[in-house]
């Protein structure tokens, strides 16, 4: 369940980073950044509510609230840091540019997690992890060079936030074995920050203002994608390991490939190497499954 998770997970997000491509040309203020989190807030805040399971562990375990400092640091890295970074650089370097600097992703997870949850990658996650991981290569290759531009490193750094996120909500949900309500402090600490940030800017009214202009249909339909595909993420998180999760989130360029052909009328799907990328994406899924 965890692995499905996981690419319905990759899905969505490679569906926001096309209509966060679309949305740029549009855009008057931040391209929905803002509403993105406050969408994931309603969206968890709602699947927590409908769930008596994390009320019944808050009363039963004293360690919950380093379950929720820990998901307010992940909500950090990744509702503030790395969706500001992801979005930035979509706008810069496009979607499929974008979605390329996410395959640094598993790069920057597994040390990362090694080292804080002591979390070891078994032969199989390695061996369907590099699986899919050359699909992703084989799919990425000749398709023209990334100049060490500013869009790249945003991504760059996008990726590592968005590692390190992945691994202080699986040592979170160790303790507080909740997917919804993590989701909705790392949102709701993501709210407070953005707010904060807006009422200590020269202009505040301005500030809001550039915040919450975009409320369009593509702003919003990456809102609801990232919602859903950060949310999925967590529940995939809960029994899946953080090398799988983020081995598996790498097939989200194919999924941002599919969508631009049907939105944008990109035609790499119809390409050799998305039929091997796809090919190896599924033969590691059955190493990882």
């Amino acid at each position: 369940m965890g692995e499905l998770l996981a690419i319905l997970s990759a899905a969505f997000y490679g569906l926001a980073g096309v209509t966060i491509a679309k949305g740029r040309h549009d855009s008057k203020g931040d391209n929905g950044v803002f509403l993105s989190v406050v969408v994931t807030a309603l969206l968890s805040f709602f699947l927590w509510k409908g769930s008596e399971a994390t009320q019944q562990n808050v009363i039963a375990q004293e360690i919950w609230i380093v379950a929720v400092m820990l998901f307010a640091a992940a909500g950090l890295f990744s509702t503030v840091l790395g969706r500001i970074t992801m979005y930035r650089s979509t706008e810069l370097i496009g979607s499929v540019g974008a979605s390329m600097t996410r395959r640094l992703i598993p790069i920057f997870a597994i040390p990362i997690s090694i080292l804080l949850i002591r979390e070891w990658p078994v032969s199989n996650d390695l061996v369907g992890g590099l699986l899919i991981f050359f699909g992703v290569f084989v799919f990425c290759a000749r398709r023209g060079q990334l100049e060490l531009s500013k869009g790249l490193l945003l991504g760059i750094a996008s990726a590592a936030c968005y590692a390190l996120s992945y691994v202080l909500r699986r040592a979170g949900l160790e303790d507080l074995a909740d997917p919804a309500f993590a989701t909705f402090i790392g949102a709701a600490t993501g709210l407070l920050v953005f707010l904060g940030l807006a009422l200590v800017a020269n202009n505040p009214r301005e500030k809001l203002h550039y915040m919450t202009i975009d409320r369009g249909i593509w702003p919003l339909c990456t809102a609801t994608s990232l919602a859903i595909g950060q949310t999925l993420q967590l529940y995939a998180l809960q029994t899946a390991s953080v090398a799988i999760v983020a081995f598996i989130g790498s097939i989200d360029i194919l999924f941002t490939t599919l969508f631009a052909a049907l939105l944008m009328g990109d035609k790499n799907i119809r390409s050799l190497r998305f039929l091997l990328a796809i090919l190896f994406v599924l033969a590691g899924s059955a190493f990882l499954v």
